[in-house]
């Protein structure tokens, strides 16, 4: 009867310190990456979007509904960058803890300091832009940074009993990436002032952090798709430029169309691993980031 007793109350108090566990869910696997750092055993992370699907579009589903139904914190780029499919999916959970203006949702942009492109006014004209800037920060392991400090403040206001934890994890975690910085910006310094020509507005990040230059998108302008007449003229362009420039895609966008480009631009295509967790070998931010410049460096290089 002893054993019985102290078996069932085992499991409750496996049962509260389960329930006690802080539930998170990120739309993008970058930002459930940062997530998890600072996290580390305390809690769950469940991200939304695929690693290998475009998160301007993602396929809304009852699971999404049901894991926000009970996530303690919403973690969104913000921007607009989600307004397609996340919206209704918050709406429809039904959790007062994680809708707009509550602790319980944070759009992680609002941690980075400096965004860059932001507009000075908004024009549809000018494709799809976003009022507040560039949300493609993770391409730049500094303000990954700056995210994964804010995400541990936002985490220690809601379970205050845990908030050393979160900011040790926090400061490991820029402490490692201090380290990988340094190596990073030394394996890029040669090709500082390169030519990128990507096929979205998503790089700008990483153009700002290693030096890099932009020299057109294959989109004539964000979201849009590119005609006959634009991809001429920007393979003219192209051509004009020493040492070619590399054009660079992410899986998700017309590969076909991007090969095109290089191939008759005399360019090098480099194609990107999507998100963090898009190759078996890319399951944390640091191996992602890894494989994209490994892959990058070696566009660079071969593009003479």
């Amino acid at each position: 009867m002893f054993s019985r007793l102290l078996l069932f109350v085992l499991l409750l108090a496996g049962a509260g310190s389960a329930a006690a566990q802080t539930r998170v869910v990120a739309s993008l696997p970058a930002v459930g990456a940062i997530a998890r750092e600072v996290l580390g055993a305390e809690g769950t992370v469940t991200v939304l979007a695929p690693p290998t699907q475009d998160p301007h579009f993602v396929d809304g589903k009852p699971t999404m509904m049901l894991a926000l139904n009970k996530a303690d914190l919403l973690l969104d780029v913000g921007l607009g960058l989600e307004q397609g499919w996340l919206p209704p999916l918050v709406t429809g959970a039904r959790n007062p803890r994680i809708q707009p203006g509550q602790p319980g949702n944070l759009d992680v942009m609002s941690l980075v300091q400096r965004p860059l492109e932001v507009p000075a006014s908004l024009d549809r004209s000018l494709g799809d832009v976003h009022a507040g800037g560039n949300p493609h920060f993770w391409y730049d392991p500094r303000r990954v940074q700056e995210v994964a400090t804010g995400i541990a403040e936002r985490l220690a206001a809601l379970d205050p009993g845990k908030a050393a934890t979160f900011r040790k994890n926090a400061a490991a975690f820029r402490k490692r990436l201090d380290a990988k910085i340094a190596a990073w910006e030394k394996e890029m310094a040669p090709f500082r002032g390169r030519s990128l020509v990507p096929f979205h507005k998503s790089l700008v990040y990483l153009e700002d952090w290693l030096g890099l230059r932009e020299l057109a998108t294959v989109e004539p302008l964000p979201g849009i798709s590119p005609s006959p007449s634009h991809l001429a003229g920007l393979i003219l362009r192209m051509r004009k430029v020493q040492p070619p420039p590399v054009v660079v895609a992410e899986p998700w966008y017309n590969q076909s169309t991007a090969r095109t480009v290089a191939e008759k631009a005399g360019a090098q295509l480099v194609t990107l691993p999507g998100d963090v967790g898009g190759t078996p070998d890319t399951g944390d931010y640091v191996a992602w980031m890894e494989m994209v410049l490994a892959r990058l460096r070696t566009g660079l290089e071969e593009a003479k």
